[in-house]
């Protein structure tokens, strides 16, 4: 786990930083050297509606950076376009890590460790054939690691989650959740579980597939009783890309 360069405690911002891109007068990438940085909040971090730390523009790349556990992390990153996030660390995920929010984009997280996540870990929220790519990363103690919207506002897709040499531990749900009626994907490779796979038990839960629907119109539902699929058009991956660590 990385050290603060910036003290235990690091920087607790009075708002949201949002983090331009070059055209916009800012820079493609952002390296904070280790800082932790994190946001006031008054609000719990077991409802909605808590405060973005950091707000990415499209094309940009942010790296070696600590989110402030607790409240302080509030949404965590949203990314507004295309956005890299490498060697990026979440010592205690409050709402969300991270969320892809716009529509054919891709989000790329890249070396991460995010910890401590009591529902999502990473949201994706963007339809249009958007991408979320996790890769090299690290991800323990969380009820799902990615959650395509179930319920969004206009509500559709396609989402896809594409996952490779990935380390998990102590999942409460699922690895991921797809809406199969969206046209949803998720490709698993090289998924590294601890103390591995129980298909008998089908613990832990690796791909599930839901139903999603518009905001408003009820909650989305489960298919085959939320059991892990495989080798489905939704979730493409075999039990062979779950290895054991």
């Amino acid at each position: 786990m990385p050290t603060p360069s910036n003290g235990s405690s690091g920087e607790i911002r009075s708002s949201t930083t949002r983090l331009k891109n070059a055209a916009n007068g800012g820079s493609n990438v952002y390296d904070f050297a280790n800082k932790k940085i994190g946001v006031k909040s008054s609000k719990s971090c077991d409802g909605e509606g808590q405060p973005t730390v950091f707000e990415v523009e499209d094309g940009v790349t942010v790296k070696n950076l600590i989110i402030a556990g607790g409240t302080a992390g509030g949404n965590g990153i949203v990314c507004l376009g295309n956005c890299t996030l490498d060697y990026v660390y979440w010592e205690d995920v409050c709402e969300d890590a991270a969320t892809n929010s716009k529509d054919g984009a891709t989000m790329t997280l890249n070396h991460v460790i995010a910890l401590h996540a009591s529902d999502k870990v990473f949201q994706h929220n963007a339809k249009g054939n958007s991408k979320t790519i996790i890769k090299n990363s690290y991800i323990s103690d969380f009820g799902k690691l990615w959650r395509s919207c179930g319920d969004c506002t206009a509500n559709g897709g396609p989402r896809n989650l594409i996952l490779d040499n990935v380390k998990v531990e102590s999942i409460k749900s699922a690895l991921a959740g797809a809406n199969q009626n969206y046209g949803d994907t998720v490709t698993i490779t090289n998924l590294f579980v601890k103390g591995g796979y129980n298909a008998s038990k089908d613990k832990p839960k690796i791909c599930t597939e839901f139903i999603g629907v518009t905001d408003h119109n009820g909650e989305s539902t489960k298919v085959n009783g939320g059991k892990s699929q495989w080798n489905t058009p939704t979730c493409r991956l075999s039990q062979s890309n779950v290895q054991s660590w």
